[in-house]
């Protein structure tokens, strides 16, 4: 009995490991390369997507360099990821005073569902885990939760605000 319990402890998280998506063919892929724009602006990377006109940050809280190698990723609460932008948007990011954390459509919005392990474009968001990101969007009726997108699958779910997820900041484009 011991033995399953370590055997499903380790499976459950190797799913989050960091490693090369595998994409489906047979789903249109609505997360091409051609998307995004990448750029560095006043020393930092930040990715356009042409399709939403929204700006993110190309790497997670945490990670910063052109493949986003550089750091160590963090984890937050959602209280503590809301703040995050606010001592950001002090100093400006890419010349930037205006950035948040997205709301759970504009999250979604960067799943690539063609894709799993991660469900994200790899080129534009290099260095992203399969794992759990906040949203800032709260879940009505639960004053406890708030959405999250799983990159595993790119499905979003829920998350408890006390539990730590990462994150990944964005701002509209102009």
């Amino acid at each position: 009995m011991k033995a399953i319990i370590v055997i499903l402890i380790i499976i459950n998280l190797s799913i989050y490991q960091k490693a090369n998506a595998v994409c489906k063919a047979y789903i249109t892929d609505e997360w091409p390369d051609s998307r995004y724009t990448t750029q560095l602006i006043s020393g930092d990377n930040v990715v356009t997507d042409n399709k939403t006109g929204l700006m993110w940050k190309r790497c997670i809280e945490g990670l910063s360099g052109a493949d986003c190698m550089t750091g160590t990723e963090s984890t937050h609460t959602w209280q503590q990821a809301l703040a995050i932008p606010e001592a950001l948007n002090v100093t400006g990011f890419a010349g930037f005073s205006d950035w948040r954390v997205p709301n759970i459509e504009e999250l979604r919005s960067i799943a690539a569902i063609n894709c799993y392990n991660p469900a994200i474009n790899e080129v534009a968001f290099p260095n992203t885990a399969s794992s759990r990101f906040w949203s800032s969007s709260p879940i009505a009726g639960f004053p406890s939760f708030a959405w999250i997108v799983v990159f595993y699958g790119g499905i979003d779910s829920y998350g408890y605000r006390g539990s730590v997820f990462r994150v990944r900041l964005v701002r509209s484009g102009q």
